[in-house]
């Protein structure tokens, strides 16, 4: 008798952590990581896209500020406006890695990346080829690529490219300050490889301490391309964070800053320098066939029904 009851016992417990782990809703092609969460709308609030290996984090709704009005920031970080986030949203832990992006390739054997690089800048995948200092390992962020190539992995992933407004939401993390941690350089590199500190090189993602919402390198390690094509200010920009389209722009926008700026560039630069040129508000642009030691991208994954 005490065995059967010990079997019913087991069994209500397991049954009871199987229901338990089946109320964690996840998009297509994820699973919830092991001690995941329940977040908005029952979705786990951390998943592992399973085509890629990319940890995602949940990325609840919400308003926020986007820019900055401060006289002494770079112009095209203005005007301050309101931006609600509709609907809640995945976004990479960390910068897609060579790991990541290496799977993309041999998926894709046919795939000419080099084709989508411009002919002056004709460095696709660099370290790859054992011809450049940054690392060709797995944990490091890919780099030598550009818009193009960045919008090909995800094409072939069923990812996409975060908007400019997601990308600051999700950097901000609920704050108002310059950076992700507050307002004082002098922590910067507790959370970013910038500059002196980085050795001028990229290091492995998610070595440094992540904002609070959980991801890391928002600032620094390598600038981040974005989905929008690139408009100098503000003005008329959507309420709504969606991707804003101009077809005279001829360049993208890069978020984030890299391990080629931060603080220890130059000390006679005055410090509100850095702070748009790594802060939340960080803005920077090329032409999409840019493909440099410094560039990357990280992606993100809408729920069904959200913008852009």
């Amino acid at each position: 008798m005490r065995t059967w009851t010990t079997i019913l016992l087991i069994f209500a417990v397991t049954a009871g952590t199987i229901t338990g782990a089946e109320t964690l809703k996840t998009p297509a092609d994820c699973v919830a990581v092991d001690n995941a969460k329940p977040g908005p709308e029952g979705y786990a609030d951390r998943v592992i896209h399973e085509k890629t290996g990319i940890e995602l984090i949940l990325i609840s709704s919400g308003t926020f500020v986007m820019g900055t009005d401060d006289r002494q920031a770079a112009s095209n970080v203005a005007p301050a406006h309101e931006v609600t986030i509709a609907q809640p949203f995945y976004m990479g832990k960390t910068e897609v890695t060579n790991g990541q992006y290496r799977r993309f390739m041999q998926a894709q054997p046919d795939y000419d990346g080099e084709a989508d690089v411009d002919p002056a800048y004709d460095l696709y995948l660099l370290h790859f080829k054992d011809k450049s200092v940054m690392s060709s390992e797995d944990e490091y962020p890919v780099v030598w690529v550009g818009w193009h190539n960045a919008m090909a992995f995800c094409a072939w992933a069923g990812l996409k490219l975060p908007s400019e407004a997601q990308w600051e939401y999700a950097c901000r993390a609920g704050t108002t300050t310059a950076y992700s941690f507050g307002d004082d350089e002098e922590n910067l590199h507790d959370y970013a490889w910038a500059d002196l500190a980085a050795e001028h090189l990229t290091h492995p993602v998610a070595t440094k301490l992540p904002n609070l919402w959980g991801l890391h390198d928002m600032h620094g390690n390598v600038w981040e391309w974005c989905a929008d094509d690139y408009i100098y200010r503000y003005e008329n920009a959507p309420a709504d964070g969606s991707v804003r389209r101009d077809p005279k722009s001829q360049t993208k926008p890069l978020r984030g800053g890299s391990w080629s700026t931060g603080p220890g560039v130059n000390r006679k630069t005055p410090a509100w320098f850095y702070s748009t040129a790594m802060g939340s508000v960080a803005r920077f642009h090329l032409a999409p066939g840019n493909a440099w030691q410094d560039r990357g991208f990280r992606v993100i994954l809408p729920l069904k029904g959200t913008t852009p």
